[in-house]
């Protein structure tokens, strides 16, 4: 794959890249910008052949930030001519994710819920090809190639998952 990175903070990615990998990933191409800005979103977009996204704001605090980012990355694909694309949401907007997911979707998490929930509206167009991925609590842990995947619903006893099979999952659905 030649990937690459439009990232807010593109020194976060660099600095987990040492000299010896960067040089062993020259299809790798790191871009700082503004994900707010569709000219630059477009340009960085520009003869993709699927866009990956896991932009989600770190603040508990009420926010537009993911439904604007959604708006902004949906125009950027029009403009870009890139139909193919997969987001990184949350279990909370699983109506049937359990009790302790649902308390945390209406109390702590209640903005990053509405605001995610926003995001997912303005992503899921019909002239797009889109998956909405939302996996439960994100580990650092490394992979383990086994991804329980129940489309509309969050599977049984899905409680965690590794950043790394999220990621894994997201290439494979990307093709």
């Amino acid at each position: 794959h030649e990937v690459t990175a439009f990232a807010r903070a593109p020194e976060k990615i660099t600095e987990k890249i040492t000299a010896k990998i960067a040089a062993n990933h020259p299809r790798l191409r790191i871009l700082g910008g503004d994900l707010f800005n569709p000219q630059q979103m477009t340009a960085a977009i520009q003869g993709s052949d699927a866009v990956l996204s896991a932009f989600g704001p770190s603040t508990l605090a009420s926010t537009h930030q993911r439904r604007n980012f959604g708006h902004t990355l949906v125009q950027s694909l029009r403009a870009a001519a890139v139909n193919r694309f997969l987001h990184v949401s949350t279990a909370f907007l699983f109506r049937d994710g359990g009790l302790l997911i649902n308390l945390f979707a209406n109390t702590l998490f209640r903005n990053v819920t509405v605001d995610s929930r926003d995001c997912e509206t303005e992503m899921a167009q019909p002239d797009l090809a889109w998956t909405i991925v939302r996996p439960p609590k994100l580990s650092n842990h490394p992979p383990t190639g086994r991804i329980r995947i129940l489309a509309g619903h969050l599977p049984k006893g899905g409680r965690a998952i590794s950043r790394a099979d999220v990621a894994a999952f997201m290439l494979q659905e990307a093709v």
